[in-house]
This record gives C-alpha cells, sequence and structure tokens, in this order.
C-alpha cells in the first residue's frame, strides 16, 4: 500500500512539474519573476526558442509582437518587456539598468524558461542586447538574429548620423527633429516628448508611418528613458569583442537607417562575426519589416532554411 502511495505521488510530482515547465512557455502572456523584478513575456508560435527583447530605452513588446509574427512559424518567439518596459517592473536604484543588468535578465529568463540553449532576436539597441549577451555567453546560443543593431558609437558613426540626418533637409520634420539630435533644443527631453518630432526620420517613406501606427500603442517609457541616461545603458563599444561571437548570425538593416546604418554599424559588425551574413532592404528605414515586408521576410526566410529551420 505504502509502495503504491509512494509511486503515485512521485508520479503526480513528475507531471505537475512537466505542467509547470510547459506553462512558462504555453501561448499567451507570462510574467517571470528574475533578478528582483518581474518580467513579462507573450509566447507565441512553435519550435525552437527565440527571445526578443524590447530596445530597453522605453517602447514595450507591441510593436514587434504584433509584425514580426512570420517568425512564428519558425520558432516559439518569447517576447518581453526589458526592466520598466511595458509590464515589466524594475528596481528604484536607476544604476541598476546597465547593460550587464540586462545581460542578466536575458540569462535569467533562458534559465527561467529552462532552456539549455536559444535562439536570441533583437531590434535596434535589442540588437545592441542580443550581440552583448552573444560575446558573454555564446555556448548559451543556437543564433542570432540582429534587426539593425547598434555594436558602438564612434567618429565613423557620427559622421553617418549626421549625414543621414542631412539627407532630410527640407522635409518639414526636419529642422524640429534635427534641433533635437544636434542638442540646439533640450526642452523636448523625455521619450514621449521627443517622439512626434523625431519618429519621422526612422521612416524612408515617412507615410509608411500610418502602417507602424497599426501595430498598437508603444506604451513609451519615460522612467526607462531617464534610467537609460542615468545609468549609461548601451554605451560600450562593442565592436572589439565581436569576434566572441561564434553562432550563426543574421544582420538586417535597411538601406536608409540614419540610427543604425549599414556603413558605420551592419557592414562592420558583419566583418567581425566569422559566422555571419548581412542582408540590406532596399528602400527601408529602421522599420524595415514594416517598409518592405515582402522583401525583408522572404530574405530572412531563405537564411533561416539555410540554418535548417523549417516551418
Amino acid at each position: 500500500m505504502k509502495k503504491n502511495y509512494f509511486i503515485q505521488t512521485l508520479i503526480a510530482i513528475f507531471i505537475t512539474s512537466f505542467a509547470l515547465g510547459q506553462n512558462t512557455l504555453s501561448t499567451g502572456d507570462h510574467f517571470a519573476d528574475v533578478n528582483g523584478i518581474k518580467i513579462h513575456y507573450y509566447v507565441s508560435g512553435k519550435g525552437p526558442v527565440c527571445l526578443v527583447p524590447t530596445p530597453g530605452w522605453g517602447p514595450s513588446i507591441n510593436y514587434l509582437k504584433n509584425s514580426l509574427k512570420p517568425f512564428e512559424n519558425f520558432f516559439k518567439v518569447v517576447y518581453y518587456d526589458t526592466r520598466i518596459s511595458g509590464q515589466s517592473t524594475g528596481p528604484n536604484d536607476p544604476t541598476k539598468y546597465s547593460s550587464l543588468d540586462f545581460m542578466n535578465d536575458m540569462d535569467s529568463l533562458r534559465v527561467y524558461l529552462k532552456q539549455p540553449k536559444v535562439w536570441v532576436m533583437g531590434h535596434s539597441m535589442g540588437g545592441f542586447q542580443v550581440l552583448n549577451y552573444a560575446i558573454h555567453h555564446n555556448e548559451n546560443l543556437n543564433g542570432i538574429i540582429a534587426l539593425a543593431p547598434l555594436a558602438g558609437r564612434d567618429s565613423i558613426y557620427e559622421k553617418e548620423f549626421t549625414k543621414m540626418v542631412m539627407k532630410r533637409k527640407g522635409e518639414p520634420y526636419f529642422e524640429a527633429g534635427s534641433n533635437i539630435f544636434f542638442r540646439k533644443d533640450t526642452t523636448k527631453n523625455k521619450n514621449s516628448e521627443m517622439m512626434p518630432y523625431i519618429f519621422p526620420f526612422y521612416f524612408h517613406d515617412v507615410s509608411k508611418i500610418s502602417e507602424f501606427e497599426k501595430l498598437g500603442d508603444p506604451q513609451m517609457s519615460d522612467k526607462a528613458g531617464e534610467y537609460t541616461d542615468a545609468s549609461f545603458f548601451g554605451t560600450e563599444y562593442l565592436f572589439p569583442q565581436l569576434y566572441k561571437i561564434k553562432v550563426p548570425t543574421l544582420i538586417v538593416v535597411g538601406d536608409d537607417d540614419f540610427v543604425c546604418d549599414k556603413v558605420s554599424q551592419a557592414d562592420r559588425i558583419h566583418e567581425r562575426i566569422t559566422n555571419s551574413e548581412i542582408i540590406v532592404i532596399k528602400d527601408a528605414g529602421h522599420f524595415s519589416w514594416v517598409e518592405q515586408p515582402k522583401q525583408f521576410f522572404m530574405d530572412i526566410e531563405k537564411w533561416l532554411k539555410k540554418q535548417n529551420l523549417m516551418p
């Protein structure tokens, strides 16, 4: 009798543990308690797990999970709000917002989801995060997809940034936006206050802003922007360490991206990661999959199939 009870108990524990493990990756919204904060994440799709962080300086997962759905044919995608963004909580101390904190959160989420290895995908400063994570945790990765990634600001970056901003001279939005970029206007210092003036620069075709707006409320966090400045999040210069990344890496950039451009960022990232490929999306800015979805997903699907990932 006791033996049967013992066996039944073990079976119940196993089933419960398995169910709990499965629940963490069931489709829908979840919260993970890691590093003293609650990370909000949303799961969708099928296949190997791919972690997708928000950029970190303000927006939530809405624009990502509502526009990158074709990736869900290849991956079980885990979109997550980084600390203080979207529905995630964060520390009271603004200095606890460093690149190291973001790396620790990413790795803690991987462990929480019981994944020995994961894919990672990030856009813009999310791209910075996944590259930085890969430099330090290459052994925990299956591969990387870096969408308009940033790896460091230097004189080459400043030259390209200025050139790309000035390219918009004559546009109705140019004066207000460029005054913010070149620090002539210091009054609009919060994310929510600045974005209406600078957002047109992010597009090759400003009429596509309406397509972006359909993706839902970005839930811009001004506090995340303040913490970013206070902790110097994302200011590290990654180029000298990119050689440490050995996993398959795809870099995708719009040919008219003013903030994470091809010349100073994508090309140099590609040069320094041996096992990497680069895709340039024609007539696209910072959100190349919104402006040119057909080219974007068609080219990336070819690369994914080369990695033996099938829908």
